[in-house]
């Protein structure tokens, strides 16, 4: 508790110094939304921008960027994220098959095993591959139909495990 404090010290003065308004997690999109990615790193970039084109066409999506993983705190997890929430998927960039799940998502499962939330988790950016806004937007669309599996992947064919969601159509305005 005292490590996260100072933790929260230092990202105050980081916040002062570059204007910018960081927390151990941070939420953008919909304050009433039932559908969230969690991730962290650049990926959130291409997410905020999918997030955008799909509440602007009535879609009730966000995202939330974990700018302090470790120690996981689900206290400020829990500041961010809407009540409304019914799904997550979290997208972890690696790939462990001798664990049930990621890293990350095995956090947020703990951290929310008392909520009446239906958590996925997802690898992306595998191979050094980019991660596109059409292959977000087909885990939003998964996640929205209510079809998404656990252990999914984006970014390239998992012909293993064939739960790869193949790229949805989403015309991105910069």
């Amino acid at each position: 508790q005292m490590f996260l404090a100072q933790q929260q010290q230092q990202l105050n003065q980081l916040n002062q110094l570059n204007e910018t308004d960081l927390k151990p997690f941070c939420y953008y999109g919909d304050k009433n939304d039932t559908n969230v990615i969690i991730a962290m790193g650049s990926v959130t970039e291409t997410i905020k921008d999918v997030v955008d084109e799909l509440n602007k066409s009535g879609k009730k999506v966000g995202v939330v960027t974990v700018h302090l993983y470790r120690p996981f705190s689900a206290k400020y997890l829990f500041n961010v994220l809407p009540k409304s929430v019914e799904r997550i998927a979290v997208l972890d960039r690696a790939k462990d098959v001798a664990a049930s799940g990621e890293p990350l998502y095995l956090d947020i499962v703990e951290a929310l095993h008392d909520k009446d939330i239906k958590i996925f988790g997802g690898r992306y950016g595998l191979s050094s591959k980019n991660t596109t806004p059409g292959q977000i937007k087909a885990v939003y669309d998964a996640l929205i139909s209510n079809k998404l599996r656990h252990n999914f992947t984006i970014g390239i064919v998992d012909d293993v495990t064939n739960l790869s969601l193949e790229p949805s159509p989403i015309n991105i305005d910069r």
